[in-house]
């Protein structure tokens, strides 16, 4: 509509209502690109001036390096929303036609004032789109900076060494830190007291007591409901592991929930909601917070997946001992996290100093090396119980990651008493967020991969339905198969992410990281993400489908209703398979953003190897390309070729295949039909030809025998009557007249056995009539 208002005659009726003209600052307002101006020269400033930045460690430089990374994307959106207005401005301009000149007629008044107001409309659309790519370059090259910087940071401080644990001089630091150390811990505990005391005032009791209940709720219901989700899932599922990952799936998240709830009503119960944000005691506990959901799904998924006591509901192959024996272990690790969270909140924001630091540091090493070392060694205490005449297997992968393991945790420790208290710290710390990652990502991957090969296979319930539907089964199987696996693949960019983050479970930075990986990353004007790789498998398979409706339309619609033989119709259909080929190619090098530029060393490199090695392979494509458009030959000939005979079953780019008169297939390359002489017994004549000779004796009555060979061969099937075989003498000897017998068959791939009926048919006409005949030759 907008474009219509464009028009002179909505011009005179309605001229404030030019909508498209006002759209650069409706799209993209002033105040936007201001503002975003000002957010990029903040975290500019912060950069250079840190000094003047009076709570430093709110401030850091990865908090930077997220803004200004979130301020490119800012641009870059803008820049999306102005863009498709460059070539509308364009279009509209060229309608319109330049101003007339001097001496010519004058143009309507209308049409001056829309020329005019589109260029200031394309004038200030072009300001901003300079300003906008501006901000995003200026974003991008400060994430980058503020990214390198941090890595270099946090390298220096992974490296970074302390005195050993094990020496006085560790120790003697902790005791000079310790003034310091004291007083963020009487500044915690002096906030919690007077929070809680101030419980004790009025209906203070009330709701914290309220608030312990509600804990105690949330935190039993999911051990009563565990049963009743069993229950459930034994009613909807079949039997199999698909049914105890289903029950752990639905146990775990509802832990998950209950132990988020559970933390929420206890900070509302002990602090009623009145605590304020820069409070020691609330930077603490929204440090702590972010990791009571990991230890709820921790608990929950441990023992719904061990099921100590229940071996019926166990997902790991493991005996109902060592079942018992890891659910402590669950507990375990669950209190590790839950420590890691507070250490989190005591490196970061309490203030302590820095040997204090590395010492509650090292006893987290401490408490998680000898789980890490526990776990396969009570595994290996208690084996699962062996069928008579079975044998015990250790798969490869699990023997690997024992072996993992104990050297990490070995690793960990070595550096803690070598000094080198961070750099063991970080690794255990990063070993057990992947561990929880790995842990998730693994049910949802034997959930989704079990329901897939039970329930939407073509033998599952929701498989048979659409079968019912009138899909086939090799259609369903496959998709369902290409689904589970590009999932698989999302998990692994999933895992890659977690990783990528460092094992602080910072949600923030996992979601970049994801939409880093899966969104895409260029590398060299190549994007490689999860997105581009749906494109590449969708473009390709949805290409197939369409090149296969098209073909089956020409075959079907249009070629019924043309005069084309069976090779036009081919050679047709040949070239637009490979042509619809070519442009899906190009479209997928295109999704990944290689371009015709960027494959200047490949068409180089194929130069080289077309001078060498690629002649044969080149010259047979160009082969291919002239027999399918010139035609010299064509599906269902029957030629001659360096000896051979046979019918052509099929003509591509390569190769022509001939069927054999023995049943099997020759392949024959393309360029032997351009460059060698080629017989083709049906080029333009479907019909053979067949010929023998009959040699009478001298003194044969002639005017009786010819006719009586002319009408047997009349009735030899195959032989065809127009035009009519020809018998003529052809010689006349001492002591015999050759007469020569010839004819049109219906095909020449029937020709020698029509010639042998033809020869019997004359042969016992010639009997039956008493003509004495002694065959002589034939051909």
């Amino acid at each position: 509509m907008a474009l219509f208002m464009m028009s002179p005659a909505f011009a005179d009726t309605e001229p404030d209502q030019d909508s498209l003209i006002a759209v650069p600052a409706a799209v993209v307002p002033d105040s936007d690109l201001n503002g975003l101006e000002a957010s990029i020269r903040s975290v500019y400033q912060a950069r250079i001036d840190v000094k003047k930045t009076a709570d430093l460690h709110k401030i850091t430089v990865n908090e930077l390096a997220q803004q200004a990374a979130a301020d490119e994307i800012s641009a870059q959106g803008m820049v999306a929303k102005l863009q498709p207005y460059e070539k509308t401005y364009k279009n509209l301009l060229d309608v319109l036609g330049d101003a007339p000149a001097k001496d010519a007629p004058a143009e309507q008044a209308s049409i001056t004032r829309q020329r005019k107001l589109i260029q200031q409309a394309q004038s200030d659309l072009h300001g901003r789109l300079i300003r906008a790519r501006l901000y995003a370059l200026e974003a991008h090259a400060l994430a980058e900076v503020l990214s390198q910087k941090t890595d270099a940071v946090q390298q220096a401080l992974l490296l970074q060494r302390f005195a050993s644990p094990v020496t006085p001089t560790f120790w003697r630091h902790v005791s000079q830190e310790f003034p310091a150390t004291e007083q963020s811990i009487l500044t915690i505990y002096s906030e919690t007291l007077q929070t809680v005391m101030q419980d004790f005032r009025g209906w203070g009791i009330a709701r914290l007591l309220g608030s312990l209940v509600a804990v105690g709720c949330l935190v039993s219901t999911p051990f009563f409901l565990l049963r009743q989700i069993r229950r459930a899932a034994a009613r909807l599922v079949p039997d199999g592991r698909l049914r105890r990952v289903t029950a752990v799936a639905l146990f775990a998240p509802l832990c998950l929930v209950c132990a988020s709830l559970s933390a929420g009503a206890l900070w509302l119960g002990v602090t009623g909601g009145d605590m304020p944000d820069g409070s020691a005691l609330a930077s603490m506990a929204s440090t702590v917070s972010t990791q009571i959901p990991l230890v709820g799904f921790i608990l929950g998924a441990g023992f719904a997946t061990l099921a100590p006591g229940n071996p019926d509901w166990r997902v790991l192959p493991i005996s109902d001992s060592a079942a018992k024996a890891l659910r402590w272990h669950v507990v375990w690790f669950a209190l590790l996290i839950f420590l890691r969270g507070a250490l989190r909140y005591f490196d970061m924001e309490a203030g302590l100093g820095q040997t204090t630091i590395q010492l509650l540091d090292g006893g987290f090493i401490l408490l998680a090396a000898p789980l890490l070392l526990a776990i396969p060694l009570q595994i290996e205490r208690h084996p699962a119980p062996i069928a008579e005449g079975g044998v015990v297997r250790q798969s490869m992968l699990g023997r690997i990651t024992r072996v993992l393991i104990s050297f990490v945790s070995v690793f960990s420790v070595i550096a803690m008493l070598l000094g080198y208290i961070p750099l063991g710290y970080t690794t255990l710390s990063w070993v057990c967020s992947m561990v929880v990652t790995l842990f998730g990502l693994a049910l949802v991957y034997l959930l989704v991969n079990d329901f897939s090969k039970t329930e939407l296979l073509s033998n599952g319930r929701i498989g048979r339905y659409f079968v019912s539907m009138g899909l086939s089964d090799r259609i369903i199987d496959q998709t369902m198969t290409v689904m589970s696996g590009l999932f698989s693949v999302f998990l692994l960019f999933v895992a890659v992410a977690v990783a990528q983050s460092g094992g602080d479970f910072d949600f923030s930075v996992i979601f970049g990281n994801i939409s880093k990986v899966v969104l895409g990353q260029s590398i060299g004007g190549v994007t490689l993400s999860f997105d581009v790789l749906l494109k590449c498998l969708a473009i390709p398979v949805a290409g197939h489908y369409f090149i296969k409706i098209v073909k089956r339309w020409l075959r079907k619609r249009l070629f019924p209703t043309t005069t084309l033989d069976m090779g036009g119709q081919t050679s047709i259909l040949t070239i637009f398979t490979y042509a619809s080929w070519i442009g899906i190619i190009l479209i997928v090098m295109s999704s990944i953003g290689v371009t015709v530029s960027s494959m200047t060393w490949v068409v180089s490199a194929l130069s080289v190897g077309i001078g060498f090695g690629l002649q044969s392979i080149v010259q047979n494509f160009v082969s291919g390309i002239i027999l399918l458009a010139e035609r010299p030959v064509t599906i269902g000939d029957m030629v001659e070729i360096g000896g051979k005979t046979g019918d052509i079953r099929r003509i591509s780019v390569r190769s022509t295949d001939l069927g054999l008169s023995d049943g099997s297939t020759l392949i024959v390359p393309n360029s032997q039909f351009i460059t060698s002489a080629v017989r083709n017994a049906t080029f333009g004549r479907p019909s053979g030809a067949m010929s023998f000779t009959v040699g009478l004796p001298m003194g044969t009555d002639l005017s009786k025998g010819i006719p009586v060979m002319a009408a047997a061969l009349g009735e030899v099937d195959g032989l065809l009557n127009d035009p009519a075989p020809s018998v003529t003498i052809a010689e006349i000897q001492f002591d015999k007249v050759i007469v020569k017998i010839s004819g049109k068959t219906s095909s020449p791939r029937s020709v020698d056995t029509i010639a042998n009926n033809a020869r019997l048919a004359v042969w016992d006409a010639l009997e039956k009539n008493g003509i004495v005949a002694s065959p002589e030759s034939s051909s």
